[in-house]
């Protein structure tokens, strides 16, 4: 397994902390090697900083893709969630986040993926927002601009199982840097498109608008049985 440096810093106008860990790519969330923790106290955002009001995490990674959540660890609660920059191309306006107070209970934790050596590979993270929750879904597409069924990243269910009952009102998807995000969609129980929208890739590479994501939507969908969220991805 490989992994990269993670680093992290926290706070708000008035205060920041730095955080950092060794991810073990692949690895989804949980584990010692997945917890940021104070790189002067290596202590926990919540033992370090209870009380503090946070509205931004600037958090770096190495390469391929990240996603970062604070979840409090007696209930299993995400509180906020959110992306890693490529560490060199941080944009402090783009890792403000709605201000959260922090609780004792808080662990900020990340999920990464290197690049994909295999040609025509892509490693590709969501954020799938709906009325249960926030979630993060996860695939390797095998093949360029061929669709691809992603499936959340803990239970491994697909986004029917996943999210039966709720409305689905936002999707966010990050593709490994410097690779092209073509379209996004979902398809019912028959394969049928119910929604669907175009992508594409994310700074540095030219033409991206963002440092983080490849494509940001709003949607209004009430998820059923069987339905499916499907990504095609050109690699760099």
């Amino acid at each position: 397994m490989t992994s990269q440096a993670i680093l992290a810093k926290v706070g708000n106008p008035g205060m920041v902390r730095t955080f950092d860990c060794a991810s073990t790519d692949g690895t989804t969330f949980t584990g010692a090697s997945q917890l940021c923790v104070d790189v002067d106290s290596n202590q926990n955002i919540g033992i370090l900083i209870p009380g503090q009001v946070i509205d931004s995490v600037q958090l770096s990674y190495t390469a391929g893709v990240c996603q970062w959540r604070i979840i409090e660890s007696t209930t299993l609660q995400v509180a906020r969630s959110g992306w890693g920059q490529q560490v060199g191309y941080i944009c402090p306006m783009e890792s403000r986040i709605a201000p959260l107070t922090v609780k004792p209970s808080h662990l900020l934790q990340v999920f990464t993926e290197a690049i994909n050596a295999t040609a025509g590979d892509t490693e590709i993270q969501a954020w799938l927002t709906s009325t249960a929750g926030k979630e993060s879904f996860a695939v390797t597409t095998a093949a360029d601009n061929t669709a691809t069924a992603m499936t959340n990243s803990i239970t491994a269910q697909g986004l029917g199982d996943a999210m039966f009952g709720a409305t689905l009102t936002r999707i966010e998807v990050q593709a490994e840097g410097g690779a092209f995000v073509n379209q996004v969609d979902i398809v019912d129980q028959i394969g049928g498109v119910v929604w669907s929208s175009y992508g594409s890739t994310r700074l540095p590479t030219a033409g991206g608008k963002s440092t983080m994501t490849n494509l940001v939507v709003p949607v209004n969908l009430k998820i059923q049985k069987g339905w499916s969220i499907r990504v095609y991805a050109t690699t760099a």
